[in-house]
């Protein structure tokens, strides 16, 4: 038994196959299960029952679970404290949802603290931000969390050691092309929305529910885009009367011909940081949350 076993465990049981954990280890799927099957067999009983769909814990290997993620957190903090300190803190990284103002976020950041050479964004779904932070890829994540979702991702980063911080509160802001037939509306609500099309960023099918970025209920959409990219997002918006959901943080640099309007409803949206509970924020991390908060107030809607 090693601690690049334990390794695996960990992302097969947070990722629900062993497919989707051996992209996110970098290792091929062979290797992977090979060095599951070899520590099963050292064990003596199953970790996971593989199915046609993925991989589930068994009873033994839900105990075995939680206590290799225990050993995998504290094995990270003290690889981090004692090994190549300088190399650990050569690079910042962010992981975050596909926010509009990342972009002007980050340059800010760097024209403010240019001792900082290696920055690093990854925007992807909630699921792997949350697993980003937890396994110290990134230093901090930035979601939100509104009635909707707060009980569902909350579970999550219990389990994974995490915690959150918030920035500040927000109203669901609707995102449409300058030109939309609604755009010319101070505020909307539902009832405007519905028989629309959307466009959506797309999450782990079986967690949708709580780790979706759409703000609202879609189920009266006329037709839905499921996309990966900010980019691919905004020119279906330009070229349709779909529309997006968003925080409504935006300034008239990061998108163009798009126009944001509030959004009537009582989701009571909070803007949040997520971080490892077990480590301690470096400076950079630091630096960079404070100039998070001043954007938010420059561009609050």
């Amino acid at each position: 038994m090693n601690i690049q076993q334990l390794r695996y465990v960990v992302a097969i049981a947070n990722s629900g196959t062993f497919r989707e954990a051996a992209a996110k280890l970098f290792v091929s799927q062979p290797s992977l299960s090979v060095a599951v099957k070899d520590l099963e067999e050292e064990l003596g009983f199953q970790i996971f029952t593989r199915t046609t769909t993925g991989a589930v814990l068994t009873s033994q290997g839900m105990v075995f679970y939680e206590k290799s993620l225990e050993v995998v957190k504290s094995f990270d903090s003290f690889e981090k404290q004692y090994t190549k300190p300088d190399a650990a803190n050569s690079q910042f990284s962010v992981a975050s949802q596909h926010y509009d103002f990342l972009p002007p976020l980050m340059t800010t950041f760097s024209e403010q603290y240019p001792e900082y050479k290696d920055l690093r964004i990854f925007e992807s779904t909630t699921a792997q931000i949350l697993d980003e932070v937890a396994q110290g890829h990134s230093e901090i994540g930035i979601i939100y969390l509104n009635n909707q979702n707060r009980k569902g991702i909350q579970q999550r980063m219990d389990k994974l050691g995490l915690e959150s911080v918030e920035l500040i509160s927000f109203q669901t802001h609707i995102y449409l092309r300058q030109d939309h037939p609604l755009a010319k509306k101070e505020s909307l609500t539902m009832e405007d929305l519905a028989g629309l099309e959307t466009v959506r960023f797309t999450q782990e099918k079986d967690e949708y529910l709580y780790y979706s970025e759409n703000l609202v209920d879609t189920s009266e959409s006329s037709l839905l885009y499921n996309v990966t990219d900010r980019a691919t997002l905004n020119g279906i918006l330009e070229r349709t009367d779909a529309y997006a959901t968003g925080s409504g943080f935006l300034d008239s640099r990061s998108v163009n011909g798009i126009t944001v309007i509030p959004l009537e409803d009582n989701l009571d949206n909070h803007m949040v940081y997520v971080r490892r509970n077990s480590s301690n924020l470096s400076a950079c991390a630091l630096k960079f949350i404070n100039v998070m908060f001043n954007y938010f107030e420059t561009y609050k809607p």
